[in-house]
């Protein structure tokens, strides 16, 4: 074989190879439309929040995707009425400055923690496959009922995957 014939082998095998891996990347995530990367935006699990009539929150919060480079960032907390409508919020600065022990962490190699930048807090750090119980307390007693807890990502979003970052909990 001389050197053009092996050229074009290669230029036919590795666009084989190209099409094969783009071809079953599209089967198995749904679809021949626009490419999508999965790992890029965080997501978050927040069953096992609970609520209670005292105003304390056990935010139960799980990342369960995104990229592993680095943690998913929650810049605000919402407990909201069934219409929507906010009862109370934690803001970034309010999530950055809560105390380090009011974080308890399932795998504590890894923790979920507060992120200051200086003394101006920006809101907690929740690394891929961390599952973290973080305590926050509304200054005044909540009536029962149903509630809605929402987080927010620092990208703006409440939602991925087709799920929201939110779960509805019951006040007794």
């Amino acid at each position: 074989m001389n050197g053009k014939a092996i050229s074009l082998i290669a230029i036919i095998m590795m666009l084989l190879a190209t099409g094969v891996t783009f071809g079953l990347y599209q089967i198995n995530f749904q679809g021949f439309g626009k490419l999508t990367n999965y790992s890029k935006t965080p997501a978050y699990s927040l069953i096992g929040t609970k609520l209670y009539e005292n105003g304390t929150l056990f935010l139960q919060i799980s990342r369960t995707a995104g990229p592993d480079t680095y943690g998913g960032f929650v810049v605000l907390v919402q407990v909201l009425y069934p219409n929507g409508t906010v009862l109370y919020q934690w803001t970034g600065q309010q999530l950055g400055n809560i105390p380090a022990n009011d974080i308890k962490n399932e795998f504590p190699l890894h923790p979920s923690q507060p992120i200051k930048i200086g003394n101006y807090g920006v809101g907690i750090m929740v690394p891929l496959g961390q599952n973290s119980t973080i305590i926050l307390q509304i200054p005044h007693q909540v009536p029962p009922g149903i509630y809605i807890v929402k987080v927010w990502d620092a990208d703006g979003q409440s939602s991925a995957y087709g799920m929201k970052f939110q779960v509805t909990v019951k006040v007794k």
